[in-house]
Order: C-alpha cells, then structure tokens, then sequence
C-alpha cells in the first residue's frame, strides 16, 4: 500500500476537502520524503517522440490480465489508482508509433494530441488525479506512460469472486438501459458499486475506452487506435465526458465481443 504520509503531501498539494483544487507549495522536507516513497516526482523534459515511445513500451510491458484482475480488485476495494490502469491500457493498446503530425488550427499532433518540442511535464499532478480520481487523461499518452509505469512496480491484489459480482452487476445494469441520455450510466450502476458519483462515471468513461460502449462509426481502442484528430463529440456543450463515451446512447447497447475481450474468462 501507498505510505499514507507521503499521499497526503500529495493530496495536500492539489486539493482542499473544503475548496476543491488548489496549488499549494511543498515544504522540500516533505517533498523529498514523498520522492522517496515514490509518490511524487521531479518534473521532467519530453518531447513528442520520447513521450510516445515511453506510452508503448509501457503497454508492451504489463499484460492485459494484470491491468484486468487490478481492476476487477479496485471495485471492492476502491484502490483508483489500481482502477485507472485499464483506461490507460486500453488507450495506448493500439497506440502507433509515430512522428509529430500538426494538426490543423492547434500546436498538437493530430494523432495523439501531444505537443512537439520538449516541455516539463507535472507528474504529480497527473500522480495526484490517479490516486483522487482514477485519472482523467487516458487518452494522453504523458498520462499512459505515468499511469503504466508506477502499476507496473505495485504488488497487485487478487480479484475476488465478489469482485466479478459487481463488474457482473455493473454490465447487466447498463445493458438493462435501452432509453435515456448517457448521464443515466451512471444512475443505472450506483446500487452495484460503493463509491461517489465521480468514481462511477470514471467506470463509464473506462467502458467507453474498452469499447464495451458500443458506439457507431467507431471501432473499439482494442482494434483500431482512432486518431484524435478523427474523433467526434457529443452536440453537449456542457459534456466533459472523454472520447468515445461522451458519444454513447442507451439505445446503442453493448458490444459483446469487446466484453469477451476484456472479461470473458472471469464472467463465462
């Protein structure tokens, strides 16, 4: 388990209980111990190249199982920063190798939406969004790399029969959805998991990167790694859910094969 005192140095950082986010300075005591745990990090200089080539060879590094059985043990246990590899895994599956390509309007490539040149890169911000949130930025390949490589130094926890209950529980509740809007996910699974609602539609964002989502037009990250340049959005100007799931309806159902890809030898 994560040394609890270096957490809350983390923590303490980049949020208030009270306020929300916040940008607070780490004493250097606190912020040595909390390098020393492995919890915090110094920034670091990347270029685009250096940042996709780090994403893939951390995908090629885990397997599949492992990312799979350390979520399915986050679901009882609530370990989100266990909970978040699959996201990341899912993303970056497909992820070609690749040299900058400018997309048009914007400094970022059209292909992963990182930037060119060199420039630091906050790790703990990203360390901190794993640990409170399960991360947000699965589709960032700074983020996949990050993310992979610290799950690929935790001793990892057994899924438990309860635990494939509950990503049971969790598929039969959204396929039960046949109408409705996509924030009704979210509603739908709350009696299958403990958690806060945030953590729920973190698991929805993650079926949406898994393509268990079925979303027309798209093939699942697992297939076809869909350039962002490529993707669409939902019509929702007030929408802050990730591609594709932000594109998903009720109506669209599940795609069973993506859920055999991911799940099928913990729930047949």
């Amino acid at each position: 388990m994560t040394d609890k005192r270096a957490l809350k140095i983390l923590f303490d950082k980049y949020w208030s209980p009270a306020k929300g986010w916040q940008r607070n300075t780490v004493p250097e005591e606190d912020f040595e111990y909390a390098k020393t745990m492995g919890v915090m990090f110094d920034d670091i200089s990347l270029n685009h190249d250096e940042i996709i080539q780090r994403a893939i060879a951390q995908c090629n590094s885990i397997t599949k199982t492992q990312v799979v059985d350390a979520f399915l043990s986050s679901l009882s246990t609530r370990r989100l920063e266990l909970r978040s590899a699959l996201g990341s895994f899912a993303c970056g599956y497909k992820l070609p190798l690749h040299n900058f390509k400018t997309q048009k309007g914007s400094v970022t490539c059209s292909i992963c939406s990182e930037v060119s040149a060199a420039n630091l890169i906050d790790l703990n911000v990203l360390n901190f969004e794993r640990y409170k949130f399960g991360g947000v930025r699965h589709l960032q390949p700074s983020y996949i790399y990050l993310d992979l490589s610290l799950f690929s130094k935790v001793i990892l926890p057994k899924s438990t029969d309860f635990d494939v209950k509950i990503i049971k529980n969790i598929l039969d509740s959204l396929a039960g959805l046949t109408e409705g809007k996509l924030s009704d996910a979210e509603k739908a699974i709350k009696n299958s998991i403990k958690g806060n609602k945030n953590e729920r539609a973190h698991i929805i964002a993650t079926m949406g990167y898994c393509g268990i989502l079925n979303v027309p037009d798209y093939k699942p990250f697992y297939n076809s790694y869909t350039p962002c340049s490529e993707r669409e959005y939902s019509a929702y100007t007030k929408s802050d859910w990730p591609f594709p799931a932000d594109l998903w309806l009720p109506k669209y159902g599940l795609d069973q094969d993506a859920i055999q890809f991911w799940f099928g030898e913990y729930i047949n």
